[in-house]
């Protein structure tokens, strides 16, 4: 099972929204995709029309015996939803590695965990004990120095993790995209990322298709969004070197 920690330092940058539709996308692939909500905010879980279901991802990582994910209406995609107490969780120890060899026996080729958008606990032990991380960012100023602290953080406790970087909300037409582009391109090789190259647009679709409970690939499967996801699915697959 490959584990991917998608994370960033400023909220709304389409974090949630990219585990819920790259989720998606990958079941559509045919690979048995687990997402684990750890952020209290919950959106992932809404989306999905999973919010308040039991057991959640406290259960999963307090409890010594496993927590079994639940199914979503998507085929071959399912979830551990999230909690309002994960805002309240504190250990004195490493609990994510045992939590993740707990599910690793249920067959699951792929684990999305959308982490908290800080710098606490949860976020870092995710990002810490994953294989991978995906780096969601918008092209504008804070949220690229935002982009770079996380990067620097990651990098001091584990040089060599792979980093995938992803542009979200992007608005093609605005100069300070463009210049935000150019930045990123020009600092991969300093920081060691890889930027991808599909862009998820600035699109209505995807908020409606969390509002409506669904993935926005089958909301809106026409739409500039769902498009886009379907792209950084196959773009992805290819990086991680997973098939069905």
């Amino acid at each position: 099972m490959l584990t991917i920690a998608c994370w960033a330092m400023k909220g709304g940058t389409g974090k949630s929204s990219t585990v819920l539709n790259l989720g998606a996308a990958l079941s559509r692939s045919k690979l048995k995709t687990v997402v684990i909500d750890l952020d209290g905010q919950r959106t992932l879980s809404f989306g999905l029309g999973m919010d308040g279901k039991t057991p959640t991802a406290i259960d999963w990582l307090a409890r010594d015996k496993p927590s079994a994910p639940l199914e979503t209406q998507v085929k071959n995609l399912s979830i551990i939803p999230g909690d309002m107490g994960m805002f309240r969780l504190v250990s004195q120890s490493e609990i994510f590695t045992q939590s993740l060899k707990r599910i690793r026996p249920l067959g699951f080729d792929i684990c999305l965990m959308d982490c908290p958008p800080n710098l606490g606990l949860i976020s870092v032990q995710a990002v810490l004990a994953a294989d991978r991380v995906l780096l969601p960012t918008l092209c504008e100023p804070a949220a690229l120095k935002g982009l770079s602290e996380a990067i620097s953080l990651i990098r001091d406790d584990s040089p060599d993790k792979p980093i995938e970087v992803l542009r979200c909300r992007y608005k093609r037409s605005l100069v300070l995209t463009r210049e935000a582009d150019d930045l990123l391109v020009t600092s991969a090789e300093d920081f060691n990322y890889r930027l991808l190259h599909t862009v998820i647009p600035e699109n209505i679709a995807v908020a409606e298709a969390i509002a409506q409970q669904q993935p926005v690939l089958e909301y809106a499967p026409k739409s500039p969004g769902a498009i886009a996801y379907k792209s950084l699915g196959k773009e992805l697959l290819k990086i991680w070197k997973v098939k069905a």
